[in-house]
């Protein structure tokens, strides 16, 4: 017997496999905008001042860029009220709102709703760079022009990430 699934289903099988690769890529946020001034002082300094900093933000937005190595996301980064909403707008819109032990994806496309524990899958990730304070403690820092680039990499269910974080220093805004 030959089944045909109909589009819905096979939009819904590519949504779910959106979910799972957006917490499987290599996350690369490019770009986040916001006056921070370092000089060249070395990491431990460094990392004190940009965790002091993120540590102290109550609200908060940036544009980000996003790739696994085939393929490229751009969207919206907001942090407020100790929530993170991520809205994808490129090539879908996404909408993925995290707390510290709730998520939700929203698929707008779709019009699906799905609900994840964030301390479950890489999404994590970006609560550490907001809220823990030794998330940057083995990270690699480096200057370049107006830019300061951290890397880290970090490990979840056996397998590696890299993710870097440009922050400007002196944006023009």
């Amino acid at each position: 017997m030959v089944s045909f699934r109909s589009q819905a289903t096979q939009e819904k099988e590519v949504s779910l496999k959106k979910i799972n690769n957006f917490f499987i890529s290599y996350i690369f946020i490019i770009f986040i905008v916001f006056s921070f001034s370092v000089k060249t002082l070395g990491n431990e300094n460094i990392n004190k001042k940009i965790t002091n900093y993120l540590h102290n933000i109550k609200e908060f937005s940036s544009g980000f860029i996003q790739s696994n190595g085939k393929t490229i996301e751009e969207g919206k980064l907001y942090l407020k009220n100790n929530r993170l909403k991520i809205n994808y707008i490129s090539p879908s819109n996404i909408i993925i709102i995290i707390t510290e032990k709730k998520g939700m994806y929203f698929n707008q496309d779709l019009e699906e709703v799905q609900y994840f524990n964030p301390r479950n899958s890489i999404a994590k990730i970006f609560f550490q760079i907001f809220f823990d304070k030794y998330f940057f403690n083995d990270a690699n820092f480096h200057e370049k022009e107006k830019s300061l680039f951290i890397s880290k990499t970090i490990i979840f269910e056996s397998q590696e990430y890299n993710v870097t974080i440009i922050f400007e220093k002196s944006p023009l805004i």
